[in-house]
């Protein structure tokens, strides 16, 4: 006679234990619920059975109902109605996972029975001991997942797997997808976020195109460019880091996945079936790479046009520094021009401070002392004069250079100072010595 009993695994977290300690409490109204011992069950399931376990960081409340050898459709509306008076829904839980098990039918017509129940969506089969389990439907939407499993006969090897491994696989599995939707999130905003970062360099390299058909730019500009890339760059790398960090997430749970499948008693799944069923995440993880790999190109592009826009900058300020440096050129030649101009006005007005110096000494020297301006000889008085006249206008062009800062010139004053000095005390004695002879 056909035996159609029905597994069901809660998933949940710490917060939620209390409720979920309910449901057993509410089934026992209804049949015979013990607890499941993995050191010495080995036979066909009574009325009902329950066993709690801990594994990737859920627990797992694990339900077997054969509620007087009926139907599916019967386990599960007792099942429905007891998560019912429960409070039991999909706020309280991470997923649930149901294994539709049959004995004593063929394959084919319990795949017709699970279809009356349940939405058949996919079929992803492997063999266990004494049996045959597949998954027929996964919604990650819904957190629902059905199995279904033909026993040949009961084994403790079997018993084992639908009541200790498959809880513990699926909870790998749901862990998988729970971290894959939430790292979804996140791509997608990375993904826009270097779109939009992609189009601002875009428009910044087509502007340095045009700029390089009409005039250069001006420095602050290419500054102000360069901040612009360089906070893109930085947000390229940062974005970089997470994706690369959540690459790295989700190949460690494929590995615990992968590792959690061959550790399974009595579970026999080649290669093929195994990348059927975990097809789905290698796809996402498999689009995480591609963007990965999108966002170093974009990155290693961000900061080439960082380099181009420096190399700009340092292109514009060499043009910049060589108009400068023909500017003080011509400046230089200027002020050489300005500068002869200037000697030569020099050596004019001192030529001219000399004569006008000498005339008027010589007129003075004639006015106040008379008797000995014709006393003493012409030759005496020239000579006199000019030594007198030139000594005053290289004493006063040495003060003014020594009055300008010119401190090196201090001895050349002194010794210039007392020179005119001592011309002027002989020119002072000799004056007097010579006016007191009598004119002839």
């Amino acid at each position: 006679m056909p035996d159609y009993s029905v597994l069901r695994y809660y998933y949940y977290l710490d917060d939620e234990a209390d409720k979920l300690k309910g449901l057993p409490a509410t089934l026992q109204n209804h049949l015979s619920l013990k607890l499941y011992n993995p050191r010495d069950y080995n036979e066909a399931l009574t009325q009902g059975v329950y066993y709690e376990l801990e594994t990737a960081n859920v627990k797992v409340l694990i339900i077997g109902l054969n509620y007087n050898d009926s139907d599916w459709q019967t386990n599960l509306s007792l099942l429905a109605s007891c998560e019912e008076k429960a409070g039991i829904g999909g706020d309280n839980l991470v997923g649930t996972a149901s294994v539709l098990c049959g004995y004593g039918d063929e394959w084919e017509t319990l795949l017709e029975a699970a279809a009356r129940n349940i939405a058949v969506k996919e079929l992803i089969a492997a063999e266990i001991d004494r049996g045959r389990i597949a998954r027929v439907f996964d919604s990650r939407a819904k957190g629902e997942t059905f199995y279904i499993c033909r026993l040949d006969e009961y084994t403790a090897l079997n018993q084992r797997f639908l009541l200790e491994g498959l809880p513990q696989l699926q909870a790998r599995v749901i862990r998988l997808q729970m971290i894959i939707s939430l790292l979804r999130d996140r791509h997608q905003t990375i993904v826009r976020e270097k779109e939009d970062l992609d189009r601002k360099l875009s428009q910044i390299l087509h502007t340095h195109l045009v700029t390089e058909k009409s005039c250069l730019e001006e420095s602050i500009g290419l500054e102000n460019q360069i901040d612009e890339l360089s906070g893109s760059y930085g947000m390229i790398a940062g974005d970089y880091a997470l994706l690369s960090e959540d690459c790295k997430k989700i190949n460690s749970l494929l590995r615990e996945l992968n590792q959690q499948f061959r550790v399974q008693p009595g579970l026999k799944m080649d290669a093929e079936v195994y990348n059927r069923f975990i097809q789905p995440y290698e796809t996402r993880r498999t689009e995480m790479l591609e963007s990965l790999e999108e966002l170093r190109v974009s990155r290693e592009n961000h900061r080439a046009a960082i380099e181009v826009v420096r190399s700009k900058i340092d292109i514009l300020n060499s043009r910049a520094n060589i108009a400068t440096q023909e500017q003080i050129k011509e400046l230089m030649e200027v002020n050489t021009q300005i500068q002869k101009q200037s000697l030569v006005f020099q050596y004019a007005a001192g030529l001219i401070e000399f004569i006008v110096l000498a005339y008027y000494s010589h007129s003075l020297w004639s006015h106040l002392a008379h008797n000995a301006y014709l006393a003493i000889p012409g030759w005496i008085q020239f000579l006199a004069v000019m030594i007198f006249s030139g000594n005053t206008v290289y004493c006063t062009h040495l003060m003014a250079e020594y009055l300008q800062g010119e401190t090196h010139v201090r001895k050349k004053l002194w010794f210039t100072g007392l020179s005119l000095l001592l011309i002027f005390i002989v020119i002072v004695i000799g004056t007097l010595f010579t006016g007191k002879s009598p004119a002839h």
